[in-house]
């Protein structure tokens, strides 16, 4: 699996199982919506290494999701949204990516958005 096929691979899984929220997506125009819940994707490659033993090379990532609500309104909703996004990936395996447990951060307010950010660490072999 490539990582042009692993970006593919999970932004599907995110789009077919999320209909909660819009999306914003790596390097695409978007425009927060006003006054209402929002989520990003980014994906964050780390460090590949040889599997001498597989002779397969295996790449580690986290999957990122910003989470963002009105601010003023709250963490109930953030909350539910995490736990929602998080059994999307969470101990699943898809297209050759297993992932692992999540873990959520809160982040805090900014002028307009209360953030959390969920991530969850997920590898491929290749």
């Amino acid at each position: 699996m490539s990582f042009a096929a692993e970006r593919t691979s999970i932004e599907a899984r995110l789009s077919s199982n999320w209909t909660t929220t819009t999306i914003a997506w790596g390097n695409v125009d978007f425009d927060p919506p006003d006054n209402a819940a929002w989520v990003r994707l980014s994906i964050l490659n780390g460090e590949s290494s040889y599997r001498v033993l597989e002779e397969k090379k295996r790449h580690i990532g986290v999957i990122a999701i910003q989470i963002f609500v009105p601010k003023n309104q709250g963490t109930a909703t953030a909350r539910s949204y995490a736990d929602t996004l998080a059994g999307i990936f969470e101990d699943q395996i898809f297209d050759d990516v297993i992932c692992r447990a999540a873990s959520l951060a809160t982040v805090g307010q900014s002028s307009e958005w209360q953030q959390l950010n969920l991530t969850i660490p997920y590898w491929r072999d290749e």
